[in-house]
């Protein structure tokens, strides 16, 4: 893996961005730092009363290996990026949201832009995650208290936060990707 400036077309915009470049080998170098990772989680959870949230460095960089039309983007040149990737193939932005436990909390800027939404799970914690589609309407119209939804929230400027696992569970959404660091 390596950091490389590249131009892309997204819709009607051309972008400069800074992506992941990927070559062969690479998912089982992101495979060892993954187990690092979760061997420095149980470490910590037997002195706190809490893990270390799985970095992004790992859950998007495995989403890019597993779908192949998708890069990973670091940055934008001259403007901001609220999303993660982006698909190559057709320019749609995404969205890349993952948890390592069972009960999820997962959370959104008030200007988060994209236009599919991932979700990863690695809560097996032996490597292995499953990787779902949430529909965009799901995750804007989810209730995030009694009154409010995310975009009520968004609007008003704050970080809704929310299970996307429970959505999963709900909808009973089936798995668009599987993957294994093992």
């Amino acid at each position: 893996m390596k950091i490389v400036w590249k131009n892309y077309k997204i819709g009607s915009l051309k972008i400069e961005a800074q992506i992941t470049k990927y070559s062969k080998g690479d998912l089982k170098k992101l495979g060892r730092i993954y187990f690092l990772w979760l061997k420095l989680n149980n470490l910590i959870k037997k002195i706190s009363t809490r893990g270390i949230n799985i970095p992004e460095a790992i859950t998007e960089n495995a989403f890019c290996l597993i779908f192949t039309d998708c890069v990973r983007v670091v940055k934008l040149k001259g403007e901001k990026c609220s999303y993660d990737a982006i698909n190559t193939k057709t320019g749609s932005k995404i969205q890349i949201k993952a948890s390592s436990i069972d009960e999820d909390l997962t959370t959104f800027g008030p200007r988060s832009e994209w236009d599919e939404l991932f979700f990863m799970d690695f809560s097996k914690g032996d490597g292995s995650f499953d990787i779902y589609n949430i529909d965009k309407k799901m995750i804007y119209e989810q209730k995030v208290n009694l009154k409010q939804t995310m975009t009520d929230q968004q609007e008003l400027g704050k970080r809704p936060r929310f299970s996307i696992k429970k959505i999963i569970k709900l909808k009973k959404i089936m798995p668009v990707g599987k993957g294994s660091f093992t």
